[in-house]
């Protein structure tokens, strides 16, 4: 049986949206004699991310990694072991007052523009701490979606299905006739899986060559993808 046309688009946050401030990083770390180039630093981040994905999918809990990741991160940059974690108590303490994952990634916002402008309607489905429609807002989404589902608001966290079912109820919509855009595969595309979604892989840094998902490099090629 063939699928409808695709009708609305729900997309992840962090890594997909919003980047990690790694101009922010960089300044905590160069205070504890760390200098990380702010690529470096993106780098880590990939490997981090990596890392995470290939550890829930043997079974660790998403919520459990926040620390592990920034721990892969820092080690990467070769910060002192008598370092990490109280760097990691920082960073924690700046994402509860005013978010770590605020950068718009480039291109981002106009793509999203041009996709409402195509008749897609708009949706975000994130793991997060209660404050990413905010950090959306200040990142300049504003108003582009219908409903910002965050896991720490509604109780529940990719992958499991009942976090992507919530923004389908809010949004009417069919599961068959959405994609979701995300950048974790073991939280991202698994969950969107098992909602009926048709998942998309954003693989910016070319980490997951042969996964068989759809893959995009950038942001910018979802219109295009979509026919839009």
């Amino acid at each position: 049986m063939s699928l409808p046309p695709v009708q609305a688009v729900l997309l992840d946050a962090g890594g997909v949206l919003l980047d990690l401030d790694y101009a922010f990083l960089a300044r905590l770390l160069a205070a504890r004699g760390v200098d990380a180039a702010l690529d470096r630093l993106a780098e880590a981040e990939s490997y981090a991310r990596t890392a995470i994905d290939r550890r829930v999918r043997e079974g660790g809990r998403v919520g459990e990694a926040w620390r592990d990741y920034f721990r892969i991160l820092l080690a990467r940059v070769s910060t002192p072991a008598g370092e990490v974690e109280g760097t990691i108590d920082a960073l924690w303490e700046t994402h509860q007052r005013s978010g770590l994952w605020t950068r718009a990634i480039d291109g981002a916002p106009q793509t999203l523009r041009a996709l409402r402008q195509a008749g897609f309607r708009l949706g975000v489905v994130s793991n997060a701490e209660g404050r990413v429609a905010r950090d959306l807002d200040n990142a300049g989404y504003g108003a582009l979606f219908e409903t910002v589902v965050d896991s720490h608001l509604v109780g529940v966290e990719k992958p499991d299905p009942a976090i992507f079912r919530i923004a389908l109820e809010r949004m009417g919509i069919d599961p068959r006739a959405t994609l979701f855009l995300g950048d974790v595969p073991a939280v991202d595309v698994a969950g969107a899986k098992a909602a009926g979604l048709r998942p998309v892989l954003l693989d910016r840094h070319d980490l997951y060559p042969d996964l068989d998902v759809p893959r995009l490099r950038s942001i910018t090629e979802l219109p295009a993808y979509l026919g839009a």
